[in-house]
């Protein structure tokens, strides 16, 4: 068990990464606290991935779900990003998602969870944050809450919740793929200002169809039919349209995410489609060998799991042949490909809406 102060120093020499490179001790004493500090918030994120089930469920039966803490490599970028940023007062370090069918569904979803006082600080003010309606400057769509949830009667923990439309998910995931196979961080706002654009643009064209009733119930040449209309007298998503499909002949966007997606091998496929019982799955994607391997721990093994992904992810940060490894965990582990896209460079789903655009 660690103090806040110890955590908090923690992040201040994480935050200072160039430095801990050259201390290895250091370093892995700080990801020590960083691990323990992940760890208690998973009673927290359990709960509250409970809570998010229940409630989407009543709204959308198709919705998929998924949770997380977040990466040792993200919590240490984002110290980085954010200089003077408490580790622990961060408030993503806990994340559970839902996927919805479509906006409509995903705003009902989003004033049922505000009624709860989970989302209100000590004010009553709700903490919430609309991406859907005010995109942030790259083009992420999606609709944040922060709720504070009970830790197995220890105290609270905040948790941050998702909800996003399968058409923003699918343009966040592509987003992912192209940081992980080209070295970008433009997750981050940060990258080669073509891919940015492209994007940025990208997310306005998937809005368009997001705001078109039951859009992927449609059949493709009805799609492609409703799209067109929704441009028609509209000059800056006509001009926008132009934007992407400038960038997508110019960067070979097309050709380069079917590669990304072909380049890899899936190791254990059985192992993760075809499993069903509950637990966590340890994911590492190795670009060197060009392979995604994984190893399936069910819920009672959580400590190990953890245990071992802690030591992947120490050798994540010298090893740079390991590009990702992840613990993700999920109601059953059939869901993981279409909950995290992205590891399995997946990007089937953004490339058909994309061919609606360029058609």
């Amino acid at each position: 068990m660690y103090s806040g102060n110890q955590i908090t120093k923690a992040g201040k020499n994480l935050a200072n990464m160039e430095l801990m490179l050259k201390d290895k001790d250091r370093l892995h004493s700080a990801m020590d606290v960083l691990s323990y500090f992940r760890s208690i918030h998973v009673d927290t994120l359990n709960a509250a991935f409970i809570y998010l089930q229940d409630t989407t469920l009543e709204k959308d039966k198709s919705a998929i779900f998924a949770r997380r803490l977040k990466r040792h490599i993200s919590i240490v970028r984002k110290l980085i990003r954010f200089q003077g940023m408490k580790l622990n007062n961060m408030q993503d370090i806990g994340g559970a998602r839902a996927i919805l069918s479509n906006e409509k569904k995903l705003y009902q979803v989003a004033r049922q969870l505000k009624k709860s006082p989970v989302f209100r600080n000590q004010h009553g003010k709700l903490r919430y944050k609309d991406y859907i309606k005010k995109p942030k400057d790259d083009g992420y769509r999606s609709y944040h809450l922060i709720g504070e949830f009970s830790d197995s009667g220890k105290g609270t923990r905040k948790i941050e919740i998702q909800l996003r439309t399968r058409i923003q998910h699918y343009w966040a995931t592509a987003l992912e793929i192209i940081d992980l196979f080209t070295n970008q961080a433009l997750k981050s706002n940060q990258g080669d200002e073509a891919w940015k654009e492209f994007f940025i643009h990208v997310s306005e064209q998937f809005a368009v169809m997001d705001e078109i009733h039951l859009f992927d119930k449609l059949s493709n040449a009805e799609q492609i039919d409703q799209y067109k209309r929704s441009l028609e007298g509209d000059k800056q998503m006509k001009l926008s349209r132009s934007i992407v499909l400038k960038h997508c002949r110019k960067l070979q966007v097309l050709k380069k995410l079917d590669a990304f997606a072909k380049s890899l091998k899936i190791i254990d496929t059985k192992l993760i489609e075809a499993q069903q019982e509950t637990g966590y799955v340890l994911l590492k994607i190795d670009l060197k060998k060009q392979e995604v391997s994984s190893k399936f721990f069910n819920s009672v093994d959580s400590k190990l799991a953890e245990d071992e992904y802690i030591e992947k992810e120490k050798l994540a940060i010298f090893d740079k042949g390991l590009s990702t490894v992840a613990l993700v965990a999920t109601s059953a582990v059939g869901d993981i490909r279409e909950a995290y896209p992205n590891y399995f460079a997946d990007s089937t789903k953004f490339l058909e809406h994309l061919n609606i655009i360029t058609s």
